[in-house]
């Protein structure tokens, strides 16, 4: 690894760890400098500004969710739908291991103006993603397992359905606030767009995972409990 791009890595991982623990209005370019110990001059050299960090980083991901979908599907043995769900469960942004990305994203892209972060997040996962899904669906097809014609044409519209549902679990995540009624509408959705995509692809009934739900209800624990302590901790004046 070249020097420079060892700057810029840590540029980013020190950028995404003061957005998630200050939050990201509230960090400034000059914080993330003086985390670092990094000039002006060379945080300009990899960036124009703090939203291109962000960008930055929503890119970086999105290549780890295609990394780790391309590494599921190779591992996978079996059934071109083991290898959907392998990749689906791995490649998966939404657990409670990157819960400090997901509350970044929930800060940032899932509020009313955040439609362009949005936007700009789902075309680096269908960048990443895509040949992946496109080889899988082929597979499946050519076994029977999934009854699709146009494979190039369909692989774009199944992962734009995925990445509908992982915006509506974020956005139920950025604005819902009781425990309980969260768990159940996170199923909720978990079962319905499982459902779709079965039908979608005419697979049979409950082949399709998704996620596990137990996932969902600890990712969904976990970025409660954390927003409640930065409340306390706000009203401490920490």
């Amino acid at each position: 690894m070249k020097k420079g791009d060892a700057r810029r890595g840590e540029l980013l991982a020190t950028a995404e760890r003061l957005f998630y623990t200050k939050g990201y209005e509230k960090t400034s370019v000059q914080d993330i400098l003086n985390e670092m110990g990094f000039s002006k001059g060379g945080f300009y050299h990899h960036f124009d500004s703090k939203l291109a960090v962000l960008e930055a980083i929503c890119e970086m991901r999105a290549q780890e969710c295609g990394a780790q979908a391309r590494q599921a599907a190779g591992r996978t043995e079996g059934t071109a739908v083991d290898k959907l769900n392998a990749v689906f469960h791995d490649s998966a942004i939404l657990t409670s291991g990157n819960s400090g990305f997901i509350s970044l994203m929930i800060q940032v892209a899932y509020r009313e103006d955040g439609a362009l972060m949005r936007e700009k997040m789902r075309s680096s996962q269908m960048d990443a993603m895509l040949p992946v899904l496109r080889d899988i669906l082929a597979e499946g097809a050519a076994s029977g397992e999934f009854f699709i014609g146009d494979v190039d044409a369909f692989a774009p519209m199944l992962l734009r359905l995925y990445l509908v549902f992982t915006d509506e679990i974020a956005f139920l995540l950025a604005r819902e606030e009781r425990e309980e009624t969260l768990m159940d509408e996170l199923v909720r959705k978990l079962n319905a767009y499982r459902t779709a995509i079965e039908r979608v692809l005419v697979a049979p009934f409950g082949s399709v995972a998704l996620f596990e739900a137990k996932e969902l209800q600890l990712l969904a624990q976990t970025i409660l409990r954390e927003r409640v302590r930065k409340r306390a901790d706000a009203l401490l004046g920490k």
